[in-house]
């Protein structure tokens, strides 16, 4: 939405109807003195958009007093403002009454109106105003768009609304029916599967034992969350009264120096505690292994027996390498002594002439070596027919031979369990062997520090209450002259204060830790309950179906809050780049989009050392307001694709002369559509044309008309200058 042109007839100190602004896509500036009419062009605009509420009782306070001297009874007239704006094209919308002087001098109001227009096609059609203005420019948005003074950029301290707005532009609010209807899915298919299970009759007892446990376990649970919402909400409590006593006391260096001490000492205190919570000893029985401390004996144990059972396979090998390598001598000897001749000469081996050969003479009957014949019953004849014989044999020997030598391999350590036991033990040697060593002096070393932390936790505490004691004397003592008693009695109560916080935020500490162990064993004993297993079928389809069903439920609320998270680094990502922008040469800090417990979400101020900014200047605070007012502008122009004005009645009335003007000068570049209604540019009573020199955007300046009785409201009335 793009505001194009506003138009305003007798509202207040606009007299007449001959009061008109045209707006820039960007920055438009309206420049005017104490009483001018900034804050009625304002209340102009939030009347026209205001479909909310009825007003029919109040309208006689928007008409003008100027108007109204110059009637005669009788006489009627109309209060209206008009605004065109850009929108998916051109539409208008105009809200007015009229107003009738009475015979008695008095006026009465009639036929409040509320006429919008808007193009569809090539034609101008009229619609119901306030359902174009509920489509346009919702009340929601106009929430986080249209100021008025810098008190009320503090909407964001609403967390709910700011909770609203999150959940209306984040991807959260997708997740919302989702994840209520798979944790009531989650929940019947429990309850079913429960029913279930105590059909069987041999788990009953043990269902319902593990049953009551839950329940006692989940009625624990909830009484908890009672209690911690409570302390979290007494911590505020006492957390505002001590802001409002501190900012009531007068400034004083000693105050500041107390402070200062004391913040010291509790960031030691914080620093020592975290230090002392960084080792979970259950934890770090398994994830730093301390659980092999005393289990180096055990190591040398076994590595000792991997020893022997390797040694022992490897004289177990050469040993059976040995019976091989003899058996496979002897039948080489065998074989040579069959292949000599009587004379000694070296017969042809087995394998010469082939049997293909041999075949072939004997079918020929002729030896195709000498070239003889060989008829059949000839000794040459019964020679080749021994020969073929042989070889056949041999072929035969050969092929057993190698199924032999097959057999025999695989029979030998079939698997190589002990090679792995061997590897294992040598891993475990050495540097992993000295690690091991060392987690008993570890574990020593580590509670001899935690020993040392506490007790300079135990200094530090101290320390505080001292400071707390010295500072809480000395906000007594500024108040004034007051009585010894009357000063031990403040005292008592402001020190009982603290107490009272410390206390609440010692007790919070403590119930958060034991909703954690409670919320742990719940999910143990639901777990149990979950192992039984049970013979019917129709338990394990119930089983089957939960189990399911509650990985579907948690998927869904672990997806609700990533994107929650998601968006809030986004935002808070956007708001950092404009406040950096806005802020110019001076500091400025970052700006963080804080999740509470309670799911809502506060903006804070924060240094970049990790330090909290509580009480950031008038300045600093409205910048990092507006910060983040742009960037829900873009994020409305992103998640809607939609654009929004915003607006601004004198919104920076703690900066200096050169904030204004460095901020001014950001505004101006930003392709973003901004009113701003100020005296930023006045000075006695004038324009301060040099300041504005640089700017490019429109420019009005409004002041009261000359002549006017500064008795008499009805000689008022508000000009309108365009100086570009």
């Amino acid at each position: 939405m793009i505001i194009k042109e506003l138009k305003i007839k007798n509202f207040r100190s606009y007299y007449g109807d001959n009061n008109r602004f045209e707006f820039s896509d960007r920055l438009t500036v309206i420049i005017g003195d104490n009483g001018d009419g900034k804050s009625t062009f304002f209340d102009a605009i939030q009347w026209l958009l205001n479909t909310t509420t009825s007003e029919n009782f109040l309208l006689d306070q928007h008409i003008s007093e100027m108007r109204k001297s110059k009637m005669e009874p009788g006489e009627s007239d109309e209060v209206s403002v008009y605004m065109r704006f850009e929108h998916d094209g051109e539409k208008s919308v105009e809200k007015s009454f009229r107003f009738e002087k009475m015979d008695n001098g008095s006026f009465r109001t009639v036929h409040l109106s509320y006429k919008g227009y808007e193009t569809i096609g090539s034609e101008r059609v009229a619609v119901n105003g306030k359902h174009l203005i509920d489509r346009c420019y919702d009340a929601f948005i106009q929430k986080f768009s249209m100021f008025k003074g810098e008190a009320e950029l503090n909407v964001f301290e609403n967390s709910a609304l700011l909770k609203d707005l999150v959940d209306k532009f984040s991807d959260i609010r997708k997740f919302d029916n989702l994840v209520e209807y798979t944790a009531a899915f989650e929940d019947k298919s429990e309850t079913a599967y429960r029913k279930e299970l105590r059909s069987d009759k041999k788990l009953t007892g043990k269902v319902d034992l593990l049953e009551r446990d839950i329940a006692a376990v989940s009625n624990e649970i909830s009484a908890l969350k009672s209690e911690i919402k409570k302390k979290r909400e007494s911590i505020t409590v006492y957390s505002q009264q001590l802001s409002q006593l501190e900012e009531n006391q007068e400034s004083s260096q000693r105050y500041k120096d107390i402070k200062d001490r004391l913040t010291t000492q509790e960031q030691r205190k914080n620093r020592l505690l975290a230090s002392i919570n960084s080792v979970n000893y259950n934890h770090a029985l398994l994830d730093k292994m301390w659980i092999l401390a005393p289990y180096l004996p055990i190591l040398k144990e076994f590595q000792t027996k991997i020893s022997a059972m390797s040694k022992a396979k490897r004289k177990m090998e050469h040993d059976f390498i040995r019976t091989q390598s003899a058996e496979q001598g002897k039948l080489e000897v065998i074989e040579e002594m069959r292949g000599q001749l009587v004379n000694g000469a070296t017969a042809l081996p087995w394998y010469l002439p082939t049997q293909e050969d041999m075949e072939d003479m004997i079918h020929d009957h002729i030896c195709k070596v000498c070239g003889r014949e060989a008829p059949e019953g000839s000794d040459a004849y019964e020679f080749m027919v021994n020969k073929l014989e042989e070889y056949k044999r041999h072929a035969e020997a050969k092929l057993k031979k190698l199924t032999h030598n097959v057999e025999e391999k695989k029979e030998l350590f079939t698997y190589s369990h002990i090679e792995s036991l061997h590897n294992l033990s040598a891993a475990l040697s050495g540097h992993r062997e000295r690690q091991v060593a060392s987690y008993s002096q570890e574990i020593l070393d580590r509670q001899g520090l935690v020993a040392q932390f506490y007790h300079d936790l135990k200094k530090a505490e101290n320390k505080i209450t001292e400071l707390n004691d010295e500072r809480t004397r000395l906000l007594i003592q500024i108040g004034g002259n007051i009585s010894g008693a009357t000063l031990e009695k403040e005292f008592n109560d402001i020190k009982g204060l603290y107490a009272s916080r410390e206390s609440a935020t010692t007790r919070l500490a403590a119930l958060e830790i034991n909703l954690s162990q409670k919320e742990s064993k719940l999910n143990d004993l639901k777990e149990f309950l979950n192992k039984l297993n049970a013979e019917g079928s129709h338990v394990k389809v119930a089983k089957e179906v939960y189990i399911t069903l509650s990985m579907i439920a948690k998927a869904f609320a672990q997806a609700k809050k990533e994107n929650l998270t998601r968006f809030l680094s986004e935002l808070e990502d956007k708001a950092n780049e404009y406040l950096a922008r806005l802020s110019a040469a001076d500091f400025y800090g970052q700006v963080r989009l804080i999740q509470t417990p309670d799911e809502s979400t506060e903006i804070r101020l924060f240094s970049s050392n990790g330090t909290e900014i509580k009480k950031p200047s008038g300045s600093q605070k409205t910048v990092m307001y507006i910060s983040v007012l742009f960037a829900i502008s873009d994020f409305t122009q992103e998640r809607r694709e939609e654009d929004y004005p915003l607006i601004f009645d004198a919104a920076t009335s703690s900066f200096g002369d050169s904030k204004e003007e460095d901020f001014y000068n950001v505004i101006d570049k930003l392709k973003k559509q901004c009113i701003i209604v100020t005296k930023d540019f006045i000075q006695k009573g004038q324009v301060n044309y040099g300041a504005i020199e640089g700017l490019s955007c429109n420019i009005y300046r409004i002041q009261k008309a000359s002549n006017f009785d500064p008795l008499n409201m009805a000689t008022v009335r508000t000009t309108i200058h365009k100086i570009r």
